[in-house]
């Protein structure tokens, strides 16, 4: 993302994909069935929620 800030909606779209029991389940077993759909660049690409919390994560990780 071209902007550094983290807005409100990027936050709320973030805390939706992080509680969602699918993601939690993809990002725990990348090797499940589900796991490969949801880490594959038609999902992870276009999904809204999906790549607004990976781009909190990757700003969480920048900070510390």
């Amino acid at each position: 993302m071209a902007n550094p800030e983290v807005g409100v909606f990027q936050k709320a779209l973030a805390a939706i994909c992080s509680r969602c029991p699918i993601c939690n389940h993809a990002r725990a077993h990348p090797e499940s069935w589900l796991g490969r759909v949801l880490h594959h660049p038609l999902h992870a690409d276009h999904c809204p929620l999906w790549k607004a919390e990976r781009a909190a994560a990757e700003r969480g990780a920048e900070s510390r």
